[in-house]
């Protein structure tokens, strides 16, 4: 199970660099200062969760109760929307949107394991949900209300 755990937070810390990438790169293309500003402030607590996801012991997240759960089913937690050359702000919100929800339940599907670190992954699980809420504030005002 160990094997099965530590893949997993190596699968959480790969999406988390990968959402970091993603903010970084759009922060500098959106012309939208609020959006500019969303997506430097989304970059920076992904590279914190990335950190705290680092510093984890796989042995932490096993809970006593949990048995022998080998399957996470980590692909049903891809993000289907895939972010592309070209795309326009919009597609990029609509993307970071999908991942925030994504990486929610990722976190949560974590949580459920139990052990020390199911707190943790509460927490992330909590945080990606408000990720996800303030991209779709953002996509509300400065997107929807331009077209």
């Amino acid at each position: 199970m160990i094997d099965t755990l530590t893949e997993a937070l190596d699968f959480a810390i790969a999406k988390e660099k990968e959402a970091e990438a993603f903010y970084t790169e759009w922060a500098g293309k959106a012309k939208n200062s609020a959006v500019q500003k969303l997506f430097t402030e989304l970059a920076a607590t992904e590279r914190g969760h990335a950190e705290t996801l680092e510093r984890v012991v796989p042995e932490e997240l096993i809970a006593e109760d949990a048995g022998d759960r080998t399957d996470l089913n980590l692909s049903e937690l891809l993000v289907d929307v895939e972010a592309r050359e070209g795309m326009s702000v919009q597609e990029a919100m609509i993307v970071a949107m999908k991942r925030e929800e994504g990486a929610e339940a990722l976190y949560d599907r974590l949580a459920g394991l139990g052990g020390a670190a199911g707190a943790l992954f509460k927490r992330l699980a909590v945080e990606e949900s408000e990720h996800k809420r303030r991209l779709e504030a953002e996509y509300d005002e400065h997107i929807l209300t331009e077209n």
